[in-house]
């Protein structure tokens, strides 16, 4: 009886030293995770992967992707997914990644929240364009046309 106390004791023992050494997921995996989710449109796993402040965003894709046509949504479906690079820097990091529908490298960042990497997903996300800085034919639309105005001050008299 004391052997067999013994085996159990360094069975149970073995088995907790390799539950504790379990390695936790890194950003790539996070990242593949989350594509993988809102492809599907699982957005309530996608939000196990990403971080509190993107989850809003997660609720607004959720809501457009609802307004596509049944045709987008079945391309969208169909992506497969490529990670290219990670690049890791203290608490962030960027995941660079194609799909067989979309050759560009786009990026996620991700960020490390309660020891877990997290997606932090902005609008910037989905609509990149945003970013981009205005040329020089749209900055004229932010500003008033002069001789519009000079013309309506003449009006006036």
């Amino acid at each position: 009886m004391n052997r067999f106390l013994r085996f159990l004791m360094s069975f149970l023992l073995i088995g907790v030293i390799f539950t504790g050494c379990k390695k936790a997921p890194g950003p790539d995996q996070i990242a593949m995770k989350f594509l993988t989710a809102v492809q599907q449109s699982d957005y309530a796993e996608a939000k196990n992967y990403a971080t509190n402040d993107s989850k809003a965003m997660l609720d607004a894709l959720s809501s457009f992707q609802k307004m596509l046509p049944a045709s987008s949504q079945e391309k969208i479906k169909n992506e497969k997914f490529n990670i290219k690079n990670v690049a890791i820097k203290d608490s962030f990091a960027i995941v660079t990644y194609d799909s067989n529908m979309d050759a560009t490298g786009k990026i996620l960042k991700l960020k490390k929240e309660n020891g877990q990497w997290k997606v932090a997903f902005t609008k910037e996300t989905i609509l990149p364009e945003l970013n981009k800085p205005l040329n020089e034919s749209d900055s004229t639309l932010m500003t008033p046309d002069s001789t519009l105005m000079q013309n309506d001050s003449s009006d006036v008299h």
